[in-house]
């Protein structure tokens, strides 16, 4: 029996790697897909992509974990199944819970390894991906002079050509300096010229030939355009501005999925004495308004304008209060999402296990067909489960431990049920009678 578990070992690590690559790469492209107009255009080196795909990469394993080991149970269970492998195991006195034995040490690791890279790794990739794609969004496009239309994002220049010839020259060039930001204060015309960027892509080179510049003077507080003719001149402007400076990961690093459990437990912590204290505060300057107000009333020169602007005090006074109190509780729901996530995200791979394998016990059918629908099928039930009672935690219409909960609680049950139906023959026993 050894060699059948190595046997059903093997035949489930190799469907289980394939599918997850499949997985991660399909998850991947779809970020790509999401960010894409932020990348496209802005110049960025080749080694800053692969830095913010590896990044990205890390934060979709534990997403592509429990569906990589539903779609390889399945599989493995179907084929088993359609062979009649699994008619004979039971014949053979082993029941269907042995079967999955190895594959449930399997998954417990992989599970355990999920828990570590979601409290270690995920939340050192968040950071870093985080600040990288704001240094992204912040960086200016590249420069792209087209036809006829004036290109402004130098700081300090807007260019002007008339035609790009096929021999990198341009004709009709207008250069309008405004460097001082005091207005334009030079102006550059040319018939041609030429345009290159300096090897460390800190200046834009411009050769303009056979042109005019007009250079607005002050000379004894009067005013006079200075106008020079030129067979040749050389332009250096500065690209600083167009130069992607990276962010230190301070910026970012007090978001809930940057954190690990102990850094959310702290923050948590800080939050609900903060949340204590806007009420203690609340409270006694309650108390002691109503007492003032008490007090004003038995006074004879209390009037009913005093009252009503008292009144209207108090009424801002609580609106306020109510403010920073669901402004609080947003934070703190956020943070109890993104703890309670690092352990469901874990235990969802043992549960797609416990789903997957008697369902492919069920169709009967191996292979990426009908497995396929399946596990596609019942993975995006848990996530919308998952994705509405997250978002209903984050609007505070549930307590955090009940909405993330409830995915995997709901779950766990069919999942319990449905092996159980298989491990007692329950389906064979149906389908002997109906036949």
């Amino acid at each position: 029996m050894n060699i059948f578990k190595k046997f059903i070992f093997s035949s489930f690590v190799r469907p289980f790697f394939l599918t997850f690559s499949i997985v991660v790469i399909i998850l991947l492209m779809q970020f790509l897909w999401k960010y894409i107009d932020d990348l496209i255009g802005k110049g960025l080196e080749w080694y800053i992509i692969v830095e913010l795909l590896w990044y990205s990469t890390i934060t979709l394993i534990p997403i592509a974990l429990p569906l990589a080991i539903l779609l390889a149970s399945m599989m493995l269970t179907g084929n088993l199944s359609e062979n009649s492998e699994l008619t004979a195991l039971n014949s053979l006195g082993k029941p269907f819970t042995y079967i999955i034995s190895p594959l449930f040490l399997f998954t417990l690791f992989i599970s355990i390894s999920s828990f570590g890279i979601s409290n270690y790794a995920i939340p050192y990739a968040n950071l870093k991906a985080t600040t990288l794609m704001y240094d992204i969004m912040q960086k200016k496009l590249n420069i792209n002079i087209q036809e006829k239309v004036f290109f402004s994002d130098i700081e300090g220049y807007s260019i002007r050509i008339n035609k790009k010839t096929s021999n990198n020259l341009m004709e009709g060039i207008i250069i309008y300096d405004y460097t001082d930001k005091k207005g334009i204060k030079k102006i550059f015309s040319a018939e041609t010229g030429k345009m290159s960027i300096t090897n460390n892509n800190n200046f834009l080179l411009i050769d303009l030939y056979n042109g005019e510049s007009y250079n607005e003077s002050v000379d004894n507080d009067e005013e006079y355009i200075l106008k020079t003719t030129f067979q040749q001149y050389n332009l250096a402007i500065d690209l600083s501005s167009f130069k992607m400076e990276r962010t230190t990961s301070d910026r970012f690093s007090n978001r809930a999925k940057t954190m690990n459990i102990k850094q959310l437990n702290h923050t948590l912590d800080s939050l609900e004495n903060e949340s204590s204290f806007v009420d203690n505060n609340f409270m006694s300057s309650f108390l002691s308004t109503t007492q003032n107000t008490q007090a004003n009333r038995k006074s004879k020169h209390y009037k009913k304008q005093h009252r009503k602007i008292n009144i209207q005090e108090s009424m801002k006074y609580f609106q306020n209060y109510q403010n920073k109190r669901a402004v609080l509780k947003k934070k703190i729901n956020t943070f109890y999402v993104e703890l309670h996530r690092k352990l469901t995200l874990p235990l969802a791979c043992i549960i797609m296990l416990i789903i997957g394998a008697p369902i492919g016990a069920i169709i009967k059918k191996g292979g990426f067909g009908l497995p396929v629908v399946f596990s596609i099928f019942l993975f995006l039930l848990y996530h919308i489960l998952s994705i509405t009672t997250e978002k209903m935690v984050k609007k505070d219409l549930l307590e955090p431990l009940v909405g993330m909960w409830t995915s995997t609680v709901i779950m766990l049950i069919i999942g319990v049920i449905l092996i159980t139906m298989v491990n007692n023959n329950y389906f064979e026993k149906i389908w002997l009678k109906k036949y």
